[in-house]
């Protein structure tokens, strides 16, 4: 399954950008390195609109700030989860998006938005997977004594940090590490590896193979 990417999409913004939809919920670390990646030019993509399930979450300010669409989606607004995904995925149409970005969201995404966009969901994680999954892998590596964690960036699908792997790189944990000085050196490489794998995608270098994603050669 090859990832449609450059000419494929009709629907890019005016300057042929890929038009991307990033999810959080929390302080958009990795969403700013996103929208400045986009601004410099580094990848041919732009973010058209930033959505969250906390409604205090500082990435919808970061959004405001940069003139993006920022959308809150309660869940107790939704008598029921479906309902609630169906929602973001609407949220998510209504701006266009062909790719969207989960950066530092701590939900499991619906079969909902995962259908709507079929093989164009990313998700950024804060270990080597398929060591350490869930929302505490920073912690869980450090305390497990690995010598080693990283960053993974993979498609997402309907169970937690499973889907093939686009990209990984690694962080050494140093015998003076504290948790929180991990926690600096991993957020520091999410924020390259991310941009990263959103610029192969927006180039239309990514191919999935069963489990594997091929990096295509540049056009």
């Amino acid at each position: 399954m090859t990832i449609p990417g450059g000419e494929l999409f009709d629907n890019r913004d005016g300057e042929g950008r890929l038009r991307v939809g990033v999810l959080i919920s929390g302080s958009g670390t990795n969403l700013q390195a996103l929208i400045d990646a986009c601004e410099r030019h580094e990848i041919n993509a732009t973010v058209a609109v930033v959505v969250s399930n906390k409604h205090d979450a500082f990435g919808l300010e970061r959004a405001r700030k940069a003139g993006i669409p920022a959308v809150f989606v309660d869940r107790t607004a939704y008598t029921t989860i479906s309902a609630y995904n169906h929602a973001i995925a609407e949220a998510l149409d209504d701006h266009a998006v062909e790719l969207v970005v989960m950066a530092g969201y701590m939900r499991l995404l619906g079969q909902e938005v995962l259908h709507a966009f079929p093989g164009r969901v990313m998700n950024l994680h804060p270990a080597l997977l398929p060591a350490f999954p869930g929302a505490s892998g920073i912690k869980e590596a450090f305390d497990y004594g690995a010598k080693v964690t990283g960053v993974t960036v993979h498609f997402a699908d309907e169970h937690f940090d499973r889907g093939p792997v686009i990209a990984q790189e690694v962080v050494r944990i140093a015998e003076d590490d504290t948790v929180a000085t991990l926690e600096a050196k991993i957020h520091a490489v999410e924020h390259g590896l991310i941009v990263e794998a959103v610029g192969l995608f927006a180039d239309g270098r990514l191919e999935i193979d069963g489990r594997k994603v091929r990096v295509l050669p540049e056009r």
